[in-house]
């Protein structure tokens, strides 16, 4: 039998290609997150085992510097490495490397550059080999600044309470969305929504433009309101210049200056000059200097035009003689169509800040908590097992079960010696944080944080969500100091060496070291996480940079800039509610905030492709 429908190899070409990209993906995802984050098998207390348990542990332990040298160099320079050449480790015992294969603009990395590699850990006569291939992009420092603006929100801002921020008289609020809530915003110069604002609290806010349309009740001052659709004043808002591409509708407001290119309406409102490319109408109103109006003028009431001048036609009661306007027919009034304003959309993502980290927290295949240091003083670089047993919690060693011999340091405080400060729900792959402090340095957490009761000089940095919880203070590095970061007596001798330089008494700033909480990142295509929740009272000295949405409550103060870059899958709006402050007064001289690697250009970033054992 024959069929109708002959076979044509062009026709499948198109399933072919998804199913060749499914498996493809799948079986890249197995290999990556199956290997990298997992130490093969579980240890044992025989001498062999164990031995190769520490092979396999310095091997990724050199994975992970290798990945980190290649963040340092960016695509351009990984280039330039020479195939079958050695990697010298320093710091690193039992470890070495070699450069396997380079390829600059693979495809296999969407352009970056491909590095292949082996990497071979030895301890105690066992030898652990890893393969690895490595995708590095991006620049050397690359990243750039989130810049003057102290909030800057993509997506909608939905404000229920009280915004106000202290110390900036140039304060910017950036919302590349809907602004809407009955709060209240005060001490931002400028508010530029790329959609509608609507707010009905007291407000005062020198300059707002909205690509949508404006509509403010309550009360409040404004300097300058633009809008690319219309406005609309109620209540006792004043202002002073309006500007709209569509209509303007005031009720018994006060305005210096109203231009429009449509039609104008003054429900008893009090205007000194009025200029519309439309038509205009009053009850009520006052036009104390002059209107230009190219279309017509009508008043319904006893309301009054000093002078003026109208294209069509002139309408008021007999009995009302204060209109003083002359018909100039054929009349032009001379506005300029207000445009939008190029938005810069910033770009969070947790991974790329995984090299610069001090502390990388994970879990491996058997459910334990792996930590790999780096750049610590007084702990060699390399994974660890956070292990505790009675009146010794938290410490880092290289067997999965304390045991004085093999542990190197002490890294957090819970709040009695028999207490761990982190516990990791496997459910919700979410780690807690409570205690007393914690080592200063950048802490890296793969999942989600609670951030919960303690004093830390601290940046944090989650790839999913992060939470605080009540009295939790976070200072980031950048504004914590030397006397925090470099001379913590609670943890002597642990020290972020990028940050604290031998011999001096001055904190040595990086751009990590100014973030308190960062969230989320891409794992592949897909972003994960993002969600920063401050609904609980904190204060927060840092920046706080959301990879998607943002929420405060409570009585919250942030001593920094806020990001909110809606990059994620979370629902609903960004919404700050209760009193939300941010404050920007006596900052400390090592601490700028919004000069962190985001926004400009591509980041550097180096990502494991490719391992297997050998």
């Amino acid at each position: 039998m024959t069929s109708k429908t002959p076979y044509s190899p062009r026709s499948q070409r198109g399933v072919a290609s998804v199913l060749f990209m499914m498996l493809l993906g799948l079986g890249l995802a197995g290999l990556v997150f199956g290997a990298v984050y997992a130490v093969s098998g579980s240890q044992s207390q025989t001498r062999t085992v164990h031995a190769q348990t520490q092979a396999q542990l310095k091997a990724w332990g050199g994975a992970e510097a290798l990945r980190q040298y290649l963040y340092q160099l960016g695509a351009a320079k990984s280039a330039e490495l020479e195939a079958d050449s050695a990697v010298a480790f320093t710091g690193l015992d039992g470890v070495s490397a070699g450069i396997r294969a380079v390829s600059a603009a693979d495809p296999d990395c969407e352009g970056a550059t491909k590095v292949a590699a082996q990497v071979t850990g030895s301890s105690g006569g066992a030898n652990a080999l890893l393969a690895l291939v490595y995708c590095a992009s991006g620049k050397p420092g690359g990243g750039g600044s989130s810049g003057s603006d102290a909030i800057n929100i993509k997506g909608n801002l939905d404000l229920s309470g009280d915004l106000q921020v202290l110390g900036d008289d140039k304060a910017r609020l950036i919302v590349d969305g809907k602004v809407s809530g009955a709060g209240s915003l005060n001490g931002i110069n400028h508010l530029y929504a790329a959609d509608s604002v609507t707010l009905g609290g007291s407000t005062s806010i020198a300059t707002v433009f909205s690509e949508g349309s404006i509509t403010l009740s309550g009360s409040g001052s404004y300097n300058k309101l633009s809008a690319m659709k219309d406005i609309t004043l109620k209540g006792g808002v004043s202002a002073g210049t309006l500007m709209a591409n569509g209509a303007v509708s005031l009720k018994s407001n006060q305005v210096v200056a109203v231009s429009a290119i449509g039609d104008v309406q003054l429900g008893g409102a009090r205007v000194s000059m009025l200029k519309t490319q439309g038509n205009a109408s009053g009850n009520n109103a006052r036009i104390t200097a002059e209107a230009l109006v190219q279309g017509s003028y009508s008043e319904e009431s006893d309301g009054a035009v000093a002078s003026g001048q109208y294209g069509q036609s002139l309408t008021t009661p007999k009995e009302n003689k204060q209109v003083s306007m002359t018909r100039v027919a054929g009349l032009r009034v001379a506005l300029t169509a207000l445009t939008p304003t190029t938005i810069s959309s910033p770009r969070i993502d947790a991974y790329e800040y995984r090299a610069a980290s001090n502390y990388q927290f994970e879990r491996d295949a058997d459910n334990r908590t792996v930590v790999t240091v780096s750049q610590v003083s007084g702990i060699p670089d390399g994974r660890y097992f956070l292990a505790g047993s009675g009146a010794n919690q938290d410490w880092l060693c290289s067997s999965a079960s304390y045991a004085a011999a093999s542990c190197v340091a002490k890294i957090c405080a819970g709040h009695s010696n028999y207490n761990s400060c982190l516990s990791y729900d496997t459910v919700s792959q979410t780690w807690t944080l409570a205690g007393t402090s914690m080592a200063p340095g950048v802490a890296w957490f793969k999942g989600n944080l609670v951030a919960g009761q303690g004093d830390y000089a601290n940046s944090f940095i989650a790839t999913g969500d992060i939470k605080t919880a009540g009295n939790n203070t976070t200072e980031a590095l950048n504004y914590a100091g030397y006397a925090k970061v470099c001379n913590n007596s609670l943890f002597a001798g642990l020290a972020p060496r990028g940050y604290c330089s031998s011999g001096s008494a001055e904190l040595k700033p990086q751009p990590l070291g100014n973030i308190a909480f960062a969230a989320g990142g891409y794992i592949g295509a897909s972003y994960s996480g993002g969600r920063i929740d401050l609904t609980a009272a904190n204060h927060v000295y840092g920046d706080v940079l959301a990879g998607d949405l943002l929420l405060t409550g409570g009585n919250t103060t942030v001593h920094g800039h806020v990001v909110a870059a809606r990059m994620g899958n979370h629902g609903g709006n960004n919404a700050f509610g209760a009193s939300t402050k941010i404050d920007l007064r006596n900052l400390p001289s090592s601490f700028k905030p919004g000069e962190n690697p985001l926004n400009v250009g591509q980041p550097a970033s180096a990502k494991l492709l490719w391992s297997s054992y050998r």
